[in-house]
């Protein structure tokens, strides 16, 4: 049975308080002991102690990671590049700033989300009375007119009962699909699976690309600034997005530089990075900056991807609203179609 992954408050907290520990000249495994022994959550006493036990057996901390199945796929891979680099406490530091943003993301996206939704669920309800109940009665009381008033009336209702059957299947199925995302999201295959379809939506793909580039360009950063060559650096960040159009640049990348292409002209030439941002790599290793360089293209590229998803945030609720009015349009006149053709045949 798989065990819950972390959340992003959790893994920003584990980070954070593990970090401290290293930071404070106390080694790993028994920093992960204090955790064990200290932590006031049942649950983080549950994790450290898993990841102990594996590191008794001789298991570095991102197999361990790795195999407890509790923590995030880019939390573990980034926790790995920080081992091979010597960096550990560094990204560490940098993973509990990073989920700590996200955690504050998602919990903007609930708020922007969640009050249009609710109201999206009570239309529903609404809709589905309208067409079992309210409906089929106006019908009832319609045929107990006379035959004029009854045929002047009759195509508004099929018309009211088609509408409101068509809505309310619409809606009950945004609402099953929202539920099913939302479960599916608790599972580490179905997740990873999601996050491929997102790549791929074309209303998100810019956004997934902009959060993959920021990704790896944090790694690439990392790595830099302690001598890694740009070959290793790049099949070390490699595994770090599930996006496609990123990883077949970085393969792309990694291709030229086998045939022997300088480093940036192979960063240019594979479109990993805009052209701009080659010509300054390149003058930062002929100078000997090549760390402020990766670490400005990061700052830059995580700026892009802040303002990318912040932009999609801010989108949402109107949009929703902007729905919802449309259905609310929609039930009036439902309801007032028939009730306009009756006072008009009467009079």
């Amino acid at each position: 049975m798989a065990r819950k992954i972390l959340t992003d408050e959790e893994t920003a907290f584990f980070c954070e308080q593990l970090s401290m520990l290293m930071e404070a000249g106390i080694p790993l495994a028994d920093g992960i002991e204090v955790l064990s022994e200290d932590a006031g959550d049942d649950r983080f006493r549950e994790i450290s102690k898993t990841l102990l036990a594996e590191m008794n057996e001789d298991v570095t901390l991102f197999d361990a990671m790795e195999r407890s199945e509790m923590f995030p796929d880019y939390a573990v891979k980034m926790v790995k590049i920080g081992s091979v680099t010597g960096r550990l406490e560094d990204a560490l530091k940098g993973l509990s700033d990073y989920y700590s943003k996200r955690a504050d993301l998602r919990q903007t996206v609930k708020s922007a989300v969640s009050h249009p939704l609710i109201l999206l669920a009570m239309m529903t309800a609404v809709i589905v009375v309208l067409v079992i109940k309210v409906i089929p009665m106006f019908r009832d009381i319609f045929s107990q007119f006379d035959d004029n008033a009854a045929a002047a009336v009759e195509e508004s209702v099929s018309f009211a009962y088609t509408l409101g059957t068509i809505v309310m299947i619409v809606l009950a199925a945004v609402l099953v699909i929202t539920i099913i995302t939302a479960v599916l999201m608790g599972i580490p295959s179905a997740r990873r699976g999601l996050s491929r379809l997102f790549s791929n939506f074309v209303f998100t793909k810019g956004m997934s690309e902009a959060m993959a580039m920021a990704d790896v360009t944090n790694a690439m950063t990392m790595m830099a600034e302690c001598g890694i060559s740009p070959e290793q650096s790049l099949e070390l960040t490699e595994g770090l997005t599930e996006n496609k159009r990123v990883r077949s640049r970085i393969k792309e990348c990694e291709r030229l530089l086998l045939d022997g292409a300088y480093f940036a002209d192979a960063v240019r030439d594979s479109k990993l990075l805009p052209g701009v941002y080659a010509h300054s790599l390149k003058v930062a290793y002929k100078s000997g900056t090549i760390d402020s360089a990766w670490e400005k293209i990061s700052v830059r590229f995580g700026q892009e991807c802040d303002r990318k998803i912040y932009g999609a945030v801010s989108f949402i609720e109107p949009a929703i609203i902007g729905i919802l009015a449309v259905i609310i349009g929609a039930v009036l006149l439902t309801v007032m179609l028939p009730l306009t053709d009756i006072i008009s045949s009467v009079g």
